[in-house]
């Protein structure tokens, strides 16, 4: 026999072998790979968590040992979501987009780690930035959705932040998971009073844990927002319990405009020298870096906590620039490191200038006591949902019906 026949019958059994696998499907033991023409192997629909003694440095950087793990390779799309009224409404200018996203895990005695890394060129952090408006003397805040003409043709882009998202099935309360994952709490068709879409559990006690990271409102400290579902309607969404005082918060109040009883809103801190900054920390303002607008004129000028004052009439790096907010544009957020249970998951990331690399950490157990954490610690399946939000406040791209697997 010569070395061509010996090839094409082992092709053969090869090619047989894999069908078997297909037919068979997957099990805990036995995971279906699919293959790069590299000859990569990775899942594309199940996370297999490695289990290790010594954990990756959560950190956003790479280590070597994550090589050895097999990752689950995916693409999210943002889908067509309508209104009530059949027609688009705050998925509209994203539905189609579609993103490349890389899930690898590990897990040890005590926590489960898992890598994140997702297509994203754009670093989205001008977050609602604030702005001053001569036409009108208003300080005003550029909006979260990306602004069209009358012809669908996009005239302004959104002013918002990247984010990433999973989803949980807590104590398997909720309903038919397992065969819809995320979409088991998105509602759409919804009234544009109701947001057109939301998000809740259909049932009392279901409930779904959601892990929400943000850029600007939880990134610069490292910590994923924890979240929950219920089934409060219209909107099911949920913080976790977090220490008084912890977390974020708008950056804005309401004056009344010197010499007179007409209110306005305008940012609540600024920071007087620095130009492109996209939050404001807690720790900033107790310093006394950030000062507080204690007052604002009728032609929109603003007198800082130190008696300072800012003319955006003269200084116009205040003004909008084109597409984009001027350079002394104003963070629309004031954070600080969220604390309880809101801010027990860690996510340290990296922008490599063609996507994000993020790193988490949970503990297998939170030791949650409101019953909106999911369980690790006992190593069985969970079925999840993740989306990317580019530069968006709620249109995502979604991949439902992946599969958490610890190895044992």
């Amino acid at each position: 026999m010569d070395k061509r026949s010996r090839f094409a019958i082992l092709a053969t059994f090869l090619l047989i072998g894999r069908v078997m696998l297909d037919f068979t499907g997957c099990t805990h033991d036995n995971q279906v790979l699919d293959e790069y023409i590299g000859g990569n192997a990775f899942s594309s629909t199940e996370l297999v968590s490695e289990n290790v003694t010594t954990p990756p440095t959560i950190d956003g950087v790479v280590d070597a040992m994550w090589d050895e793990v097999v990752p689950l390779k995916t693409r999210v799309v943002v889908p067509n979501q309508l209104g009530s009224d059949n027609v688009p409404a705050n998925f509209y200018g994203y539905s189609g987009k579609s993103y490349n996203v890389t899930l690898r895990s590990m897990y040890d005695d005590t926590n489960v780690y898992i890598l994140v890394e997702w297509d994203d060129n754009s670093h989205s952090r001008d977050r609602e930035t604030w702005y001053f408006d001569a036409a009108d003397s208003r300080w005003k805040q550029e909006s979260r959705y990306p602004t069209f003409n009358s012809d669908g043709v996009l005239i302004r882009d959104a002013f918002y932040e990247d984010k990433f998202a999973f989803l949980w099935n807590v104590n398997n309360s909720v309903a038919g998971w397992n065969a819809s994952t995320c979409y088991a709490s998105c509602h759409t068709g919804k009234s544009a009073a109701d947001g057109y879409s939301r998000h809740h559990t259909n049932a009392p006690g279901e409930r779904i844990d959601m892990w929400h990271w943000k850029l600007v409102r939880e990134g610069v400290f490292g910590t994923v927002d924890d979240q929950y579902q219920d089934d409060a309607q219209p909107n099911g969404r949920k913080s976790d319990p977090k220490t008084s005082g912890s977390g974020y918060g708008n950056n804005s109040k309401s004056l009344a405009i010197t010499g007179t009883s007409t209110m306005v809103t305008v940012p609540k801190y600024i920071i007087p020298s620095r130009t492109y900054y996209y939050v404001i920390t807690q720790s900033e303002v107790t310093a006394g870096t950030a000062k507080e607008v204690t007052a604002v004129d009728a032609n929109g000028i603003l007198t800082l906590s130190d008696n300072s004052t800012i003319d955006p009439n003269t200084d116009t790096n205040y003004s909008r620039a084109g597409n984009r907010s001027g350079s002394k544009g104003i963070p629309s957020i004031v954070s600080s490191q969220t604390l309880g249970n809101g801010g027990d998951i860690t996510g340290k990331w990296k922008f490599t200038g063609s996507g994000y690399v993020m790193e988490i950490s949970r503990k297998l157990n939170t030791g949650d006591t409101e019953n909106v954490d999911i369980n690790f610690s006992d190593l069985s399946d969970q079925y999840f949902g993740v989306a990317v939000f580019e530069n968006a406040a709620l249109a995502h791209a979604i991949k439902a019906n992946l599969l958490l697997k610890f190895k044992k």
